[in-house]
């Protein structure tokens, strides 16, 4: 698809260069495969992991993410269940949040290449 936009690009896990090439080998529906991330892009060639560890500081948008996520489920959970007992807390937020281990995987370092990646 031509014409992509930079936020349609991110949205897709497209490269931030030419919005084009796929940033992840897998679909994030893979849950053996979701991490698999191609070193370059097979459009363009621009080189993903910009430097060694790189994507280290993506640990940091992982964490905001993670902490969003609590909060609007936490926020949910009280508002639709009346404030249940802690236990309902954790069986209803944990799980969600493992659900969403490969959407937070993806974007916290799809975020952190389209931040610092240096384009």
């Amino acid at each position: 698809m031509k014409g992509r936009t930079k936020l349609g690009a991110l949205l897709e896990a497209r490269c931030p260069r030419c919005k084009e090439g796929k940033i992840f080998t897998y679909s994030a529906f893979n849950y053996l495969r979701y991490h698999v991330t191609n070193d370059t892009c097979p459009n363009c060639g621009f080189k993903f992991e910009r430097e060694p560890a790189f994507f280290t500081g993506a640990m940091y948008i992982s964490y905001f993410i993670n902490v969003a996520f609590i909060v609007l489920f936490g926020l949910s959970v009280f508002f639709l269940a009346n404030n249940p007992s802690l236990i309902v807390y954790f069986s209803v937020v944990f799980p969600l949040l493992l659900l969403l281990v490969p959407f937070n995987f993806r974007y916290s370092r799809v975020l952190m290449l389209y931040l610092f990646g240096g384009l």
